[in-house]
């Protein structure tokens, strides 16, 4: 359950169902490792399946990943279910725990008119619309005949760079044959 994403509002840190910022942290850990498919799982040698938005995890494990005691994540855990954000079942002698609104969290509203290829921004009253190689622009009062688009260089140019200043022992060895360079060498060392 380590893949995928989950979609949170900001507002979450100052919800009045959360006493305090690790019973938002603990909630936020089980939304996101929830299942987000029906899937069989494997946990302390016991076979369990989860449905969607369902999560299996000791008190004593999520005790441990947060680094607080036993009794703090019980009491963590019964204030968001007093809260309604999750509920628990017993499965195997093993916590089940359910994200009541998971599909908020994870699913994004369908949008009216939202082609896949484009994307599409709105900004006050002003929709802009990016395409391919299309730029158009809507409810604008003075739409412009034409859109200039600069046109990038080329990406295969070279960059060129400044020349660093080399030091005498560089510009000896491309001035002189690998003999007199050794030469060179021994006379600067030995002076």
């Amino acid at each position: 359950m380590t893949e995928g994403w989950i979609a949170l509002h900001r507002k979450i840190y100052n919800s009045k169902d959360f006493n305090n910022q690790l019973e938002v942290a603990v909630f936020l850990y089980l939304v996101a490792m929830a299942s987000h498919k029906p899937t069989q799982i494997i946990y302390r040698k016991k076979k369990i399946n989860l449905k969607r938005g369902e999560i299996s995890i000791a008190y004593r494990d999520l005790a441990k990943k947060f680094g607080i005691s036993f009794d703090k994540i019980r009491t963590i855990i019964k204030n968001l279910k007093a809260s309604g954000n999750i509920n628990q079942t017993l499965h195997k002698r093993l916590s089940v725990f359910s994200i009541v609104k998971y599909s908020k969290y994870q699913d994004l509203p369908a949008q009216p008119n939202q082609n896949i290829p484009h994307r599409t921004t709105t900004i006050t009253n002003y929709t802009t619309s990016i395409g391919k190689n299309m730029l158009s622009l809507s409810k604008m009062a003075d739409k412009p005949n034409k859109i200039h688009i600069p046109i990038l260089q080329n990406l295969k140019t070279k960059i060129i760079e400044k020349p660093r200043n080399k030091n005498e022992w560089e510009i000896g060895k491309e001035k002189l044959d690998a003999q007199d360079y050794e030469k060179w060498v021994l006379r600067k060392l030995n002076s």
